[in-house]
């Protein structure tokens, strides 16, 4: 029992990474219609930049600076390279950031080198947390709160704001907002910022347990497609149940049956599609342009 509660909490740690890039994916995706296969390189940019702020200023610092620089450079390449390759064919979508994210690991190699590297923690988050029987690191369970909280305040910019309505309108039908006088230019830049940005920070955050390297963001890229899939693309709540399935269920097949835990989730993706194409969560019209 203590080993199979232990495996649930690190897939749930682990489901919550996948949520989080899960829901920068879709959200992008739902609004921009665009297959973002850098997506994963700004999870180590912000897992880089973290860990050059942090060791000179500060863990907290390091998580402030991290978002913030990646969605400066999502900016930055959705107004010089992606904007126009928008209404393309996935196809030349998915090479685009594919060729973006090469250049940005590469880079990061080029200045990182290739040997993984860890954050420094203060002693109080390297100490154990003690729950019943079970002993469990106290960095990994403030992390899985702080995920918990992020997802919350993106849930209220979509559900409570202005700009929210927007991004969730231009889910179901993009071309209607733009009849009904609604910006979503302006409301694609901000997503695409946000969501890189939610990526950057959870890659700040995430490397004091799974540590830093070039290749670590398209690691965790590739299982958050699967979710997104899982649970449907466009819909937020469809990246929150499908990230925690996935983590959960890879974690326990870890356990269990080790040789499985990578092919288990793409079994899922396989059964989910048969039963239900658009996803969990998803629906039909979320790919209509």
């Amino acid at each position: 029992m203590d080993a199979f509660l232990q495996a649930f909490l690190n897939g749930l740690v682990l489901g919550l990474i996948y949520v989080a890039i899960a829901v920068g994916l879709t959200i992008v995706f739902g609004t921009l219609r665009l297959v973002n296969f850098a997506h994963g390189a700004f999870f180590s940019v912000g897992a880089y930049v973290g860990l050059v702020v942090a060791n000179k200023y500060g863990l907290i610092a390091g998580f402030i600076i991290a978002p913030i620089a990646v969605a400066i450079l999502a900016v930055i390449l959705d107004r010089i390279v992606l904007r126009p390759f928008y209404n393309k064919e996935p196809t030349s979508q998915l090479l685009l950031t594919f060729g973006i994210a090469l250049v940005i690991q590469e880079s990061l190699r080029w200045f990182f080198g290739g040997t993984a590297q860890q954050y420094t923690l203060p002693p109080e988050l390297m100490s154990p947390f003690t729950l019943g029987p079970l002993v469990y690191p106290a960095y990994r369970l403030a992390f899985a709160a702080g995920v918990v909280v992020l997802l919350a305040v993106v849930w209220l910019f979509l559900a409570r704001t202005d700009y929210g309505l927007i991004v969730r309108a231009g889910i179901r039908d993009r071309i209607m907002v733009q009849l009904l006088g609604g910006n979503i230019t302006r409301a694609s830049t901000i997503v695409f910022a946000l969501g890189a940005g939610i990526a950057g920070l959870v890659g700040a955050a995430a490397s004091p347990i799974y540590s830093v390297e070039p290749t670590t963001g398209f690691d965790f890229l590739v299982p958050s497609f699967v979710v997104v899939v899982v649970g449907g693309l466009g819909s937020f709540w469809g990246a929150v149940a499908g990230g925690l399935l996935v983590g959960i269920l890879k974690s326990l097949m870890t356990l269990y049956y080790p040789p499985a835990a990578d092919v288990i989730i793409y079994v899922l993706m396989a059964v989910v599609l048969i039963v239900r194409p658009q996803g969990l969560f998803g629906e039909s019209e979320v790919i209509r342009q």
